[in-house]
């Protein structure tokens, strides 16, 4: 051994590697093919970031001496540094051929499986690391992450609170753990872990965000957003963090903090794309006024067209920008599918494997069996989706149709979704867009519906792709997705009217029946009837009004019927429905307080119930006001078994014609108004009206059995499925 290897070797022993450099290129060029110079002078490259020597030096070994297990893994490090995955595997399975229990090698191995979307190889590769060497850290939270991506979040789970046993201050794994926790509903868990990571370990931003989700899903708004607040100045270089922190204080109506928390990440990360997307589509949830919807509207169709005409790029849709155009279908308007279509364009153009296309679908010949029928969403619980969807699953006939359930997380648990899993496929997603893809991919659909497009991040973006051969949305979010990769849009007739196609991107398909939400699961009657304003802490002495709506369906439109209303019966009071977000109460509050003066007096905020107390407040008010330009769709459907007579007027778009369906089916169709002065006049008259209001509930009451348990719906969907086989 000469002498500058000699010195290489130890400095490079007291981890003095960039003094080692020249030392061993001074070996080497003494004897070039020395091994020791050749092996340690490579992983010192490696070392010091110099991935193309360490290759060469790694290459120049092999040729010369028997294989060994050691430079084959540092020539996989080199070579996968350097992008060349397919031969960095090759390197790590040789490795691992000589030196079976190689554990760093198996993880490697698997993080390169992983990345090229063979994630059932990277599982085995994480476990051969854990069997080989239990203490593994990185191999099982690399397994941990794998699970997630291959739709096994309660493996995923289960691994991470086993990194978590092992290293308690490992802040990434906690803050996995605790999202984790999240996607399987288990609230409570991942709220008190998030709590004591922050008092562990305060200074790691990744906890505070963890904290800010798990706060959130508790309902705790305002500790959310301290939460992400304080990630944000913890590490104000990640931008997820901003992204968080923003989009709850818009969420909670603080539009002009979201602004300025974008701003400054903006200033921060000026090239990062979804901060523009964000910006572009950032619409208030509780609005001023109609000129500011208008000039909210405006400005994201100018500002993504503005994006498009730039060219900016978003590498990862899901989580650099991460949202949907939620609030856009509340605002009442008929151009919709223009601004819906210029976002999903727009989009495209920034994220161009948006538009993946499934290899089934590229026009060969369906696989033989019965009709693979896939339904994906987040809400197929005992939600409004749920509730709408679940007889028109469980009704497809098993004979003809193989029914997959796709979950999106969060994973909710409840009767109704054991109910719809019942006889079907069940997928857990994981929030991974690609894996998610692929998995639904590998099912080959024949037929995928989305029951709701709009609400979710990761099912928006899951539309933009050609999953299936026929894609199908419906009325879950009352409005259509601007996507060309969605075929049809499927409603009933009493919610479309004539030239009601010119609202939707897809080929509208009208089911001939008024059975909107087949079988509807009602709550029995026993559950909330005959409770009285007192047990309930509402006044017994005055008239009820109620309009049990969120309230960011109340567009500053409908301000006027609540003034008119409320003018004509001085002796009325008027309940509205506190938000989940305390924000939009305040907003809502003021913004009535500003218009109605001191009508708004007599505006109260009931706090948030639990659904059967719900419709026990809805029996105990005397008239239920259906707000326009949107209506209510599935607390209308709550609503009727009380018999509480409801006023609605109903206008030309979908999401306006709920109530006056169900009205006209039961033949109360004398409670529709056509103009807000008679809307105004039938709220006055039936307040007035003992005999009237008694009529109207009784009748109302004998027809909601009829109306919720009709499955003509059942029916329509059926027949329109079993097209899909002849």
């Amino acid at each position: 051994m000469n002498d500058a290897l000699r010195r290489a070797l130890q400095l490079h022993q007291a981890k003095r590697v960039a003094e080692a450099l020249p030392l061993y290129a001074e070996a080497l060029e003494a004897s070039p093919d020395e091994p020791a110079a050749l092996y340690y002078g490579a992983v010192a490259a490696w070392s010091a970031g110099d991935a193309a020597l360490a290759l060469a030096r790694l290459d120049r070994l092999l040729a010369r001496v028997p294989p060994a297990a050691e430079a084959h893994y540092h020539r996989a490090l080199a070579r996968a540094a350097l992008g060349r995955a397919s031969e960095a595997i090759a390197d790590y399975r040789a490795a691992l051929r000589l030196k079976p229990a190689f554990a760093a090698a198996h993880n490697n191995l698997g993080l390169l499986l992983q990345a090229q979307g063979e994630l059932d190889a990277a599982e085995a590769a994480f476990a051969d690391a854990l069997r080989h060497d239990p203490a593994h850290a990185e191999a099982r939270y690399n397994r941990a992450l794998n699970a997630m991506r291959r739709g096994d979040v309660a493996m995923a789970r289960d691994l991470l609170r086993e990194c978590v046993r092992r290293a308690p201050d490992d802040a990434a794994a906690r803050a996995a753990l605790t999202d984790t926790l999240l996607d399987l509903a288990e609230q409570s868990e991942a709220l008190a872990l998030a709590r004591a990571g922050v008092q562990r370990l305060p200074d790691a931003a990744v906890l505070w965000a963890a904290l800010g989700h798990a706060e959130q899903a508790a309902g705790h708004i305002d500790e959310a957003i301290a939460a992400f607040a304080r990630a944000v100045a913890r590490d104000s270089e990640r931008i997820e963090h901003a992204l968080n922190l923003a989009h709850l204080q818009n969420e909670n109506a603080d539009g002009d903090g979201a602004r300025e928390t974008y701003a400054r990440a903006t200033a921060a990360a000026p090239q990062h794309a979804g901060l523009a997307f964000r910006l572009a589509t950032l619409m208030p949830a509780i609005p001023a006024s109609e000129a500011a919807i208008d000039a909210a509207r405006a400005d994201c169709l100018e500002a993504l067209n503005a994006l498009r005409e730039r060219g900016v790029r978003l590498a990862d849709p899901l989580n650099e920008y991460g949202d949907t155009p939620f609030y856009l279908s509340y605002h009442g308007r008929s151009d919709d599918r223009q601004l819906l279509a210029a976002l999903g364009a727009t989009l495209d153009a920034a994220a161009p494997s948006l538009a993946w296309v499934a290899p089934h679908c590229d026009g060969r010949a369906r696989r033989g069996g019965a009709l693979r029928v896939g339904f994906c969403s987040h809400f197929l619980f005992d939600q409004s989706v749920g509730r709408a969807m679940h007889a028109v699953i469980r009704g497809l006939p098993r004979a003809d149709c193989e029914v997959h359930i796709f979950r999106v997380p969060p994973h909710f648990d409840d009767a109704l979704a054991r109910a719809i899993d019942r006889d079907a496929t069940v997928h857990r997603l994981p929030f991974d867009l690609a894996a998610a893809r692929g998995l639904i991919a590998a099912q080959e659909l024949d037929l995928l519906v989305y029951p709701e497009i709009g609400m979710d991040a990761l099912t928006c973006y899951l539309a933009h792709a050609r999953l299936a051969p026929e894609q199908w949305t419906t009325h879950g979010h009352p409005c259509t997705s601007g996507l060309p990769p969605i075929d049809r849009y499927v409603s009933f007739t009493p919610l479309e009217p004539e030239g009601a196609e010119a609202h939707y991107s897809e080929t509208l398909v009208r089911l001939p029946t008024a059975a909107i939400y087949p079988d509807y699961p009602a709550i029995a009657a026993e559950a909330w009837r005959g409770r009285g304003r007192r047990a309930l802490g509402l006044p017994e002495d005055v008239p009820l009004l109620i309009c049990p709506q969120s309230l960011f369906k109340l567009m500053p439109q409908f301000d006027e019927a609540i003034a008119g209303v409320l003018d004509a019966l001085p002796e009325a009071r008027l309940l509205l429905p506190a938000a989940a977000f305390p924000g939009q109460t305040a907003a809502l509050r003021e913004r009535l307080a500003a218009r109605l003066g001191a009508l708004a007096t007599r505006i109260d905020f009931v706090p948030r119930r639990p659904r059967a107390e719900f419709v026990a407040l809805i029996d105990a008010c005397d008239v239920l006001l259906d707000p326009f330009p949107v209506g209510g769709g599935i607390t209308t459907w709550d609503a009727l078994a009380t018999g509480t007579p409801i006023v609605s007027r109903p206008g030309t778009l979908m999401r306006s014609r709920f109530a006056a369906a169900a009205l006209t089916e039961a033949g109360l169709a004398s409670t529709l108004a056509t103009t807000t002065d008679d809307y105004v006049a039938i709220v006055a008259r039936l307040l007035r009206s003992d005999d009237e209001r008694a009529a109207w509930r009784s009748t109302m009451r004998a027809a909601s059995g009829g109306i919720h348990a009709d499955r003509a719906a059942v029916d329509g969907w059926v027949a329109a499925v079993q097209a899909l086989i002849a």
